[in-house]
């Protein structure tokens, strides 16, 4: 057996058993592709936008100030000074929508 295989216990329905089956790394690497495409698959748009913006807002979390700005400029382009103004007018007001309920609800 390869020192790398991992020996799982499961339950299959199938035959009403424990089963005790090796897998190798390219087993499992296999496998989580082949899960994370049906996972993705089975999704709501909904449920996708969320989590989507949730890794970019963890991604972005990380990164530090001049990356992030660099980052910014460069997706904005000529309009990043536009934004800029927008998202500071933003600031100053006294009612503030949750940006993402807008584009949830979008997706209704």
């Amino acid at each position: 057996m390869n020192p790398n295989t991992e020996l799982y216990e499961y339950y299959d329905p199938s035959i009403e058993s424990e089963v005790n089956k090796a897998f190798t790394p390219e087993l499992i690497k296999e496998l989580k592709s082949f899960f994370v495409e049906r996972y993705v698959d089975n999704m709501s748009t909904k449920d996708l936008v969320a989590y989507v913006m949730d890794d970019l807002d963890r991604f972005y979390d990380k990164m530090s100030d001049v990356e992030f700005l660099d980052e910014a400029s460069n997706y904005w382009e000529d309009h990043f000074s536009d934004v800029v103004d927008e998202v500071e007018d933003y600031m100053k007001c006294d009612f503030k929508k949750d940006r993402r309920f807008d584009s949830e609800r979008d997706l209704d």
